[in-house]
């Protein structure tokens, strides 16, 4: 610590970030007399609540500058412990809280605490126990802390999962920041490992971060898992897993974590990992597990029975366990009595291993205990594809109720045979899964096994579609199979996509084992069943291959209904994922057969995909088009959900094209038919867009309405595009109003949302406004950078609408930067494609920049030809704030060829316009041109005042450029003598008058 003394306490609020918080933390020690850690952790630990023992460590940990986080119990207990009083601890509480959400970060990290139970009767593995403790240290570093990575290896039930819990349990007080625990499946009979990006989403969760929030590919969230690790002190234990690969990516990047690994089998190629092998359990600790267990009054220590009782369980654990469990329910028993049964069932039934101990007999026996309806749940449990099951799922298997269902799970729970980690959610130990579809496939005959999966396929594929009718803003078709006799009731839109959430991996395990057997109606109907979840939460790549394979599986079986509806399902996978051309060919041929069947819903809906299709690529003849016919056609079934969807995607289709009103009102009529609906979904989409359209003809407080209902909705309901939509058009309009460090944080986040859902047109409009958001504000290489990388995907994607824009919006950053020639040639090119694609709204922008860039080169008939035809354009589409705007350029031409008077007239009127529709920045921009003008006729007075205004408002919006060019030309107006109609202001071409940010000034 660099300071010896300190007079006064540290202020918290002067921090004016994380970093700089925890110096002033460091500062605030030294102030209260410089504790040592280990001192002052005794005192921490006593103001926690509940209070505990906390590792001084731990304490040490919260004063190292490079943490990212902190817990915020443990900074008040910290604070609290160094003698301040409360108001101040409320302080350097509400200073954490804003630090934290400055630096990105929601709010200070409350520990997350994931870990299951730790085992009541742990047993042995004292060196091993000693040796996870010991390997905890290499964390805390005193310069440079490490990831600690230990793999703990070994057989089936030999115990790996229950060390690595108790001695997280341990270590849980050194890792404030959370401790996370997570199964990988490496080893469960059934299901498939969990693939790396499924389980970062997972770990993410556990950590805090919003499912919206999670980004949509591997190294996205790779990235955003490591981020949120970094600088803090977490414990994850990854449990069952199967291979290298499937952890590497789950490991933090920088120090200060431990990472504990359970496997079968030995990860070889973690070089940095520890390695412990855990073989069974000793003689002497196997009889004390049974005797821990069990009633002490049941043999005497001595006895030699629990010796072969140990023997006969292969001093395994977890068969140890389900012995000692046989007789705890039977009072009856003895020792001798359940080692007759063992020994007896070693020839009765079926050998079951895992591949070094037979533990057949075991799980037999357990199973002999059974009434004959706990035995039939229990096989067919075992034929279950995915992870879990619940109450409905079950009662599916058994052609029961839920109730009696419910209380047979609870049955085999008792019997140790299942665990409830979740209220109505059952899981099997993988041993007992592959023992229970072992019997399975020896006692009942297939054709009932069969029965019995066709249920369960058939409760899931229906329920899923039935339930999804609420949360899809898209409409539907009805499924066509028959309604199981029991499912849940989930009308509320948020409770069906919880349920929809929970429910996911269940379902594309299902989808799976149907593809993968060839049960091809199953596989049709799951792929639709998973549509609306996997296109609201991803990952799309998942949604294309399981649409692919129903497409497939659909056409063999020769059904032409269930074909077309999955190459709908599989169109729209495509455009979202931007592969417009194979979109197209999916759409075009799921409409013809939808015609050929006479089949209107299928064909609107058709319709309305290939007009996303064609309004994406910029073919908005045939977008428009589309969507007219699909409006018409669901208005003459009277289909008013369709009615809302068609009518939202025409709406758009209008807005690209310029006509704002004809947008207005399509939004509004969609937005009312989605409200008598109650889809918030769908409301949440219409307001989206509505913001948008009203924005562009001056109605911002509308629009900002709008936009602000929207946000809301789509926060409440997960909608993550919709989300990154809103945002992204709330940065327009704060772009347009002028408040441009909100717009730039709107655009970023915007950006980033696009980006971690894999939309990468979505991302390209981000970065353009973005672009266009620093060239305003003066950071013209930050804005060649983001236009840049704009431009590569739209050109990647093939996007003519796109590229046209951001070739304008470089154009007008080279013409701020002197250089004409390619400014001009990029506009023209933008001007040829805008034209080219009829998107009437896009060829006055690049005819405006095009205007002053001609301007600029003294070419004045061709810059009043282009402007002339700008205005006339936005004058023809309604867009009124565009007039303003351009309206200043024109004002600069005309006064660039000299005729002063009609510049001054241009001037005014964009001065008041801009006024009126709350355009801050342009209107900044008429000030100056007018005081521009009055100098030029040498009226110095007027001209300054002019002047000022348009400086106040440079700097209230943070123009920075704009302000320091026009402060010392105010200075130099003060200065001039004499003052009055004497001075005169060169207007000829080449004068020194500097332009503003646009380019703009009636002076050249």
């Amino acid at each position: 610590m660099a300071d010896a003394h300190i007079d006064t306490a540290p202020d918290p609020e002067a921090a004016a970030d994380l970093a700089e918080f925890v110096r002033e933390l460091g500062r605030l020690r030294v102030w209260a007399g410089n504790q040592p850690y280990r001192q002052l952790a005794k005192s921490v630990g006593s103001r926690m609540n509940p209070p505990r023992n906390v590792p001084y460590r731990t304490v040490a940990s919260m004063f190292q500058p490079e943490r990212r986080r902190l817990d915020l119990d443990l900074v008040v207990a910290i604070v609290r412990a160094l003698g301040l009083p409360e108001p101040d601890v409320a302080r350097w509480r509400a200073a954490c809280n804003r630090v934290h959400a400055e630096s990105g970060l929601a709010k200070p990290a409350k520990a997350s605490r994931h870990l299951p139970a730790d085992t009541r009767r742990f047993i042995g593995r004292a060196t091993e126990l000693d040796r996870l403790l010991n390997s905890s240290d290499e964390t805390e570093g005193a310069v440079s802390p490490a990831v600690v990575i230990t793999s703990i290896d070994g057989m089936a039930g030999v115990g790996k999962s229950a060390l690595a819990i108790r001695a997280a349990h341990l270590l849980a007080d050194r890792y404030p920041d959370g401790q996370l625990f997570l199964d990988l499946h490496g080893h469960t009979p059934g299901l498939a490992p969990r693939e790396p990006a499924d389980a970062l989403a997972t770990l993410l969760t556990a950590l805090n971060v919003a499912p919206d929030k999670i980004p949509a590919g591997l190294e996205a969230r790779a990235a955003a898992y490591r981020n949120r690790l970094a600088g803090t002190r977490t414990m994850i234990v990854l449990d069952n897993a199967a291979t290298e690969t499937q952890v590497k990516l789950l490991i933090p990047g920088a120090g200060g974590c431990l990472v504990l690994i359970t496997s079968r089998k030995r990860l070889k190629s973690l070089d940095e990992a520890h390695t412990i092998a855990l073989d069974v359990l000793s003689n002497t600790d196997a009889v004390a597990l049974l005797q821990a267990i069990l009633e002490p009054t049941l043999a005497p220590a001595e006895d030699p029975g629990w010796q072969e009782l140990a023997d006969l369980c292969g001093n395994l654990p977890l068969a140890l366990r389900i012995a000692a469990a046989l007789i705890r329910h039977r009072p009856a028993w003895t020792l001798d009595n359940l080692a007759v049964r063992l020994r007896a069932a070693r020839t009765e039934l079926r050998s079951f291993t895992d591949g070094e101990r037979d533990l057949s007999t075991v799980f037999g026996l357990s199973y002999q205990t059974l009434t004959d309806p706990q035995r039939l749940l229990l096989r067919r449990l075992g034929l279950v594809p995915g992870p879990d099951i619940d109450r409905y799922a079950a009662a599916a298997l058994l052609v029961t109720d839920p109730a009696r269902a419910d209380q047979l799970l609870q049955d085999l729970v008792d019997h140790h045979l299942l665990t409830e980690p979740a209220p109505d959610h059952y899981r099997m130990h993988d041993l007992i899964r592959g023992y229970a579809y072992a019997q399975s496939a020896a006692l009942d005959p297939e054709h009932e096994r069969e029965c019995a999966l066709d249920r369960l396929l058939r409760y899931y594929a229906h329920t899923a579609r039935s339930l999804s009718r609420s949360v899809s803003v898209q409409p539907r078709i009805e499924p066509d199979t028959p309604e199981p006799t029991h499912a849940p009731d989930l009308r509320d839109p948020a409770t069906a996509l919880a349920w929809l959430r929970a429910e996911y991996t269940n379902l594309n395990d299902a989808a799976m084992y149907a593809h993968v057997r060839r049960l091809h109606s199953h596989t049709v109907a799951l792929a639709a069943a998973l549509a609306d979840i996997v296109d609201i939460d991803g990952p799309w790549t998942r949604g294309l291959n399981v649409h692919q394979c129903a497409a497939d599986a659909a056409e063999l079986l020769g059904e032409p209904t269930a074909h077309a509806i999955a190459l709908t399902d599989l169109g729209r996978m495509r455009c979202m994922t931007e592969d417009y051309p194979g979109a197209e060919e999916a759409l075009t041929r799921a409409l013809e057969i939808f015609r050929t069947l006479g089949h209107r819903i299928g064909e609107a809906i058709a319709l309305t995909g290939l007009g996303r299709v064609w309004s994406n690529t910029g073919d908005y003849t045939r977008a428009e088009n589309s969507l007219g016919e699909s409006l018409e056609i669901y208005r003459t079934i009277g289909h008013r959900h369709g009615e809302a969807s068609a009518l939202d995607d025409l709406g758009r289709v209008h807005s690209l094209t310029g006509g704002q009103q004809n947008a207005v009102d399509a939004f509004t009529l969609a937005l009312e038919i989605y409200r008598e609906l109650g889809h918030r979904g769908g409301e949440a989409s219409a307001l989206s867009r509505l913001g948008h359209s009203r924005s562009l003809i001056g109605d911002f407080r509308g629009a900002q309405e709008a936009l602000t209902a929207a946000l809301e909705i789509c926060r409440l309901v997960g909608d993550r595009r919709g989300e990154a939509s809103a945002l992204h058009n709330v940065g327009r309009i704060l772009s347009v109003v002028a408040d441009f460090p909100a717009a730039i944080d709107a655009f970023t986040r915007a950006q980033a949302a696009y980006h971690a859902l894999g939309l990468r047109r979505g991302e390209a409009a981000s970065l353009a406004d973005l672009g266009r958001m620093r060239s305003v504000t003066g950071d013209l290489s930050g804005a060649e950078e983001a236009l840049n990388q704009a431009l590569a995907v739209h050109r990647t994607l093939s996007q003519p609408d796109g590229e046209a824009t951001i070739l304008t919006e470089l154009g007008q950053v080279w013409k701020k930067t002197g250089n004409h020639s390619e400014a001009r040639d990029a506009l023209e090119r933008a001007l040829e494609i805008f034209r080219t694609i009829k998107r009437l709204p896009g060829e006055a922008y690049a005819l405006t920049a095009l205007g002053h860039v001609y301007s600029l080169t003294g070419d004045h008939p061709a810059a009043e030809c282009s402007l002339t035809r700008a205005l006339e354009i936005y004058s023809e589409i309604g867009e009124h704030g565009n007039v303003a705007w351009a309206m200043n350029h024109y004002a600069a031409a005309v006064a660039s060829a000299g005729d002063q008077p009609r510049s001054l007239a241009l001037y005014q009127q964009a001065q008041a316009m801009n006024q009126k529709f709350h355009k801050f920045d342009d209107e900044a921009i008429s000030w100056e041109g007018i005081g521009d003008h009055h100098l030029a006729a040498g009226d110095i007075d007027q001209g300054t005042v002019h002047l000022r205004r348009a400086l106040e408002l440079y700097e209230r919006l943070g123009m920075t450029d704009d302000a320091q060019r026009v402060t010392p030309r105010l200075a130099d107006l003060a200065n001039a003598q004499p003052r009055g109609p004497s001075l005169t202001v060169s207007t000829e071409p080449g004068s020194t008058c500097a332009t503003n940010a646009e380019g703009i000034s009636a002076c050249r």
